[in-house]
């Protein structure tokens, strides 16, 4: 049975936000069954695809750039990039001037698997944001950005850490 049309701004608000937290339910998901399609923990998963998206905007991360984003320490981060390192899905280098930055690198051998499992939806996503006008998708991506903003300036500003 479809949803009901939302009333008013309140009821409108609230309908964006059940379905972004449905999106990114929907997500998690997609990163655990990708997790289990190449047989690592969901956190090591989690890992690569940041590893993966850093590179592919030109902005790899560091070991301490990912123990921010996946939410360990860094003595856990070094675990799990051994893992993904004894694993070949990840390699460390050193390609700054100051040899002490380390950079993350994805392997030929998981990129090919990220692309096997995720370019099929890349194409069906696209096929759906294909109906769009771009100037409705810069409404979404505008709202959405906002809506990121929010939350980050909340977790940034709050007393919310245990």
């Amino acid at each position: 049975m479809p949803e009901a049309e939302p009333n008013g701004p309140s009821e409108q608000y609230e309908h964006v936000l059940r379905s972004l937290t449905a999106f990114s339910a929907t997500r998690k998901e997609l990163a655990r069954v990708f997790a289990k399609s190449v047989r690592i923990h969901t956190t090591d998963a989690d890992a690569v695809v940041l590893i993966i998206e850093a590179e592919d905007r030109g902005a790899p991360l560091t070991p301490a750039r990912l123990a921010e984003r996946v939410g360990l320490s860094p003595g856990a981060t070094s675990i799990l990039l051994g893992r993904l390192e004894q694993a070949g899905h990840i390699e460390r280098t050193r390609e700054e001037t100051d040899r002490r930055i380390v950079t993350l690198r994805s392997t030929t051998t998981i990129n090919a698997k990220a692309d096997a499992f995720f370019e099929p939806l890349q194409q069906q996503l696209d096929q759906a944001l294909g109906e769009f006008t771009k100037e409705q998708l810069a409404l979404v991506a505008r709202a959405a950005d906002n809506l990121r903003t929010t939350m980050e300036t909340y977790l940034r500003d709050s007393d919310t850490t245990p």
